[in-house]
């Protein structure tokens, strides 16, 4: 029920997943069972949610990883019985509680439940950091607009608050029916009410005050690495012409302000002291001619240092490039270098203290990570642009869309490359968790994919057309923005709301703690 309950799949459980484990679990409780089987009960849920979920984590070991099938279902497995495991340590920690506070309240009993998980699921250390509350935004449900007040992690708590809410009316219905009833009538009082203030919420971002028309080109490049087994010297060109055809063919029908190409774009390097080399000189040709600025993902390297194997430095960045061969402001005089990287592909974990790590698995990367959200000011026409600029997994961490509108930014805009998971679930969860962030900073967004979901959003909530999966593509979006957007509650406080859980579930404890405390 959680795993189809998350993208792509249409959320049918979204209110009640987690009813039959906390169910399965207080009654594990009352017959006095073992800890360790309430934490078999809690592990089976979450090894199947992510089999469901996440099982594009084969395609990436198989395909990039070079793995063998067998390594790869094995790799598939050791990620579905760890990743989440916060689930069943949850239900111990809510078990551990009832007992040792001997709490006998069934409505203090399933709240603590949902608590304990709201808690740790924010605090659990993932590579994919989704919660329910993404598939909120997936299906339009407007529920999802409180996002700018509360983010999508504390509307994930508010979904499992109402779940343990109609747990507790269920357990409660053979006993009392009245206070079953009241209290079902009560929760879908609230989800109903609290959904048609968010669709208010949500227009009362209609206004705007200027726009920008932003060209996304989509190349759809597979697997880069036996592309270029195939065209081998003649492989940077390759590509290249690929965004270059693209973008003129587009550009000789459509005018735009801004072009925008994906993450590593361009397989090369684009630091300045490259730009006297061919691909690079046909490049900032092309950019001369459209009379558009580019922004572009590519590779940035560094041949003065080295990384901690003693490999020459490299980054995965972003690259912008003007008519008039001017950087912006804010860029200084180098490119936007990606924070947050990704584990097993981009670093290696623990890898700079064991470097022998890296000959176990010698296809994962070694970039060098930036230093935080920057603002670029870009000049478009007569007037300057203030953009954020995300890379991939850069969207997954609420964190750096808040510093990217702290920052000043009017408009976010993420390149990313997600041909490395295949044409299955991973394209539409990483979509709309990036989408995500600009509902809870409320900036537009405009989202550049290599093989999709290339699409953007308005600070309203309205969702632009997305692209197709695995096929070339080039759309120009007109996206209105404020020229000074004001700062959102979330923006403000960020994740400080899980403070007023935690104190919450305290009070509980000690509010409901019986007089008999058991060892």
């Amino acid at each position: 029920m959680v795993g189809t309950s998350f993208i792509p799949f249409k959320g049918w459980a979204l209110f009640f997943c987690y009813i039959p484990l906390w169910m399965a679990t207080i009654q594990l409780h009352k017959n006095n069972d073992s800890l360790k089987k309430i934490f078999l009960a809690g592990w089976i849920t979450q090894f199947t949610l992510t089999i469901i979920g996440f099982n594009w984590i084969y395609y990436v070991a198989t395909e990039f990883g070079h793995l063998h099938w067998s390594i790869s279902l094995t790799a598939l497995l050791l990620f579905s019985a760890c990743m989440h495991i916060y689930i069943p340590l949850s239900l111990i920690l809510g078990v551990w509680t009832l007992r040792r506070f001997n709490i006998t309240a069934s409505a203090v009993q399933f709240l603590l439940l949902a608590l304990f998980l709201a808690l740790l699921e924010r605090a659990w250390p993932s590579i994919f950091e989704w919660n329910l509350a993404y598939t909120l935004l997936w299906v339009n449900f407007p529920l999802y607009q409180w996002a700018d007040t509360v983010g999508f992690w504390g509307l994930s708590t508010w979904l499992l608050i109402f779940q343990a809410g109609l747990a507790y009316a269920f357990t409660k219905y053979k006993i009392n029916k009245q206070i079953s009833l009241f209290t079902v009538v009560a929760i879908l009082t609230l989800i109903v009410l609290l959904s048609v203030t968010g669709f208010i919420k949500g227009q009362s971002w209609t206004a705007t005050d200027d726009s920008v028309k932003i060209t996304v080109i989509q190349g759809n490049i597979g697997n880069a690495e036996k592309i270029q087994s195939e065209k081998k010297y003649q492989y940077h060109s390759y590509i290249r012409n690929i965004y270059t055809d693209l973008t003129s063919k587009h550009l000789a029908n459509k005018s735009t302000d801004l072009v925008i190409w994906p993450e590593t774009a361009m397989p090369f390097g684009l630091d300045e002291h490259f730009h006297n080399r061919i691909e690079q000189k046909s490049l900032i040709t092309s950019v001369q001619n459209w009379g558009v600025p580019v922004i572009t993902g590519g590779y940035s390297i560094d041949l003065q240092k080295q990384d901690h194997l003693g490999q020459i430095l490299y980054r995965n960045a972003i690259f912008y490039f003007s008519p008039e061969n001017k950087i912006p402001s804010s860029f200084s005089d180098k490119p936007y270098y990606k924070t947050n990287l990704l584990a097993f592909g981009e670093y290696m974990p623990f890898g700079e203290q064991f470097p022998f790590l890296y000959k176990l698995l010698p296809f994962v990367g070694t970039y060098a990570k930036g230093s935080g959200p920057v603002v670029a000011r870009v000049t478009i026409k007569d007037k300057i642009l203030r953009l954020g600029p995300q890379v991939c997994y850069d969207s997954l961490y609420p964190d750096f869309s808040r510093g990217l509108a702290q920052n000043g930014a009017q408009v976010i805009f993420n390149v990313t490359n997600d041909s490395w998971y295949g044409p299955g679930f991973e394209p539409y969860q990483h979509q709309i968790m990036t989408l995500a962030r600009g509902i809870e900073v409320r900036r537009p967004l405009v989202r550049s994919t290599n093989t999709g979901i290339s699409s953007a959003l308005l600070a309203d909530g309205t969702l632009l057309q997305n692209s197709p999966l695995a096929q070339s593509w080039a759309h120009t979006y007109d996206i209105s923005y404020k020229i000074n957007p004001e700062q959102t509650f979330y923006t403000q406080i960020g994740y400080l709301d899980w403070v007023l859980w935690l104190l919450l579930l305290l009070i509980l404890i000690f509010k409901y703690k019986g007089t008999n405390v058991r060892n």
